[in-house]
């Protein structure tokens, strides 16, 4: 299908020539009259005599260059332009047609015509939504949505719903913000279940009852409608099956965790293993080595089985002596309690962690 522009729609509403753009790339006068054709057929013309008659430019905003280069040919009544090279998907060419050498010596007729681009096919995906697990907690807080390129803003809620065991729509599961809690580089989404339904005794939960029930079977579904930010589609939907577990209400202990250091001089990985699956993003920004000086080690993080591993590998080998696991206590399991405090009602605390930043540290050796 073509782009034909409103000069060329009124052409083609008039009598007379017509400037049409054809399937495979040429460019017609059609609707002569015979006795231009006849001259036109019998015209012995040099590429720019030709051009006076019909000529291609590309399109810049009124100012005609050079003609694009190609042959002109009479096919019955119809005036065809043949391009030497074929016309640029996506590139406005403006089309010139002035009979004023022929018999009849009819109106000069421009037009703009595009080929348009083919529709890029759908590249991005949802990689992971964290967390991992299929047994999330009654009481499960939030999900990390991981998009392979940046997303749109703005209609994030209109393409993600929540399904019971039957396929049914759970209605107004989560906690819609005017401001979506995307990261910087819009690759990742912050999706909320409406605090007001997980906490017993409110009104919300009441009125409304859980999101999720002990027992029960959901699925997280993302639909392939929702654009990225160039407005292209998700190449295909995303679902997260998982199963309701009793609701958590235990802190985070992290005297139950278990360091292994790494051996001195290598780059091998601290690891940290935990007792549950915690919180996957924070788990990037508040664990911490660091020497007896109190200097941080640069490295790197991996978050792996479940989110139930954490490991650090440093930029440099690790020198032989004594650290501390840096440990920011708003560190949370998947139902937010923290290693600070339990879950809170206040929803925009439980938001924008308006905690003060407060460390407790674990030591470790690393030896030859």
């Amino acid at each position: 299908m073509f782009f034909f522009s409103s000069l060329l729609l009124c052409a083609a509403l008039a009598d007379g020539p017509q400037v049409v753009l054809q399937p495979g790339g040429t460019v017609d006068v059609t609707g002569l009259a015979p006795r231009d054709a006849e001259h036109l057929k019998a015209a012995k013309w040099t590429p720019e005599e030709w051009n006076k008659v019909l000529a291609v430019y590309v399109d810049r905003g009124g100012k005609e260059e050079t003609a694009v280069l190609g042959t002109h040919k009479v096919d019955g009544t119809a005036l065809r332009f043949e391009p030497r090279f074929a016309l640029a998907k996506g590139v406005r060419y403006k089309v010139v047609f002035d009979p004023s050498a022929l018999p009849s010596a009819g109106k000069r007729v421009e037009t703009v015509v595009e080929i348009p681009k083919p529709k890029p096919a759908a590249v991005t995906v949802l990689q992971e939504v964290y967390p991992t697990r299929e047994d999330l907690p009654e009481n499960q807080l939030k999900f990390y949505l991981h998009f392979s390129a940046p997303m749109s803003r703005g209609e994030a809620y209109s393409h993600v719903k929540l399904l019971d065991a039957d396929g049914k729509e759970i209605k107004g599961p989560f906690l819609e913000l005017g401001e979506e809690l995307w990261d910087q580089d819009s690759k990742r989404f912050t999706l909320l279940i409406d605090p007001g339904r997980i906490k017993r005794g409110l009104q919300s939960r009441e009125e409304a009852g859980p999101v999720l029930e002990e027992g029960n079977k959901y699925t997280l579904v993302i639909d392939k409608g929702w654009p990225d930010a160039n407005g292209e589609p998700l190449k295909e939907t995303f679902k997260k099956p998982f199963r309701a577990l009793a609701p958590d209400e235990v802190q985070p202990d992290h005297k139950k965790w278990k360091v292994e250091a790494p051996k001195a001089g290598t780059r091998d990985p601290l690891v940290v293993r935990f007792p549950e699956s915690l919180d996957h993003a924070l788990l990037h920004r508040l664990l911490t080595p660091a020497d007896a000086r109190g200097k941080s080690v640069a490295g790197a993080i991996a978050v792996k089985d479940k989110e139930t591993v954490w490991q650090y590998t440093p930029t440099e080998p690790w020198a032989e002596g004594e650290y501390n696991l840096v440990i920011d206590t708003r560190l949370e399991d998947l139902a937010g309690n923290s290693i600070a405090k339990p879950f809170e009602l206040d929803v925009f605390k439980q938001i924008d962690r308006e905690v003060k930043p407060e460390t407790v540290r674990l030591p470790f050796s690393v030896r030859k």
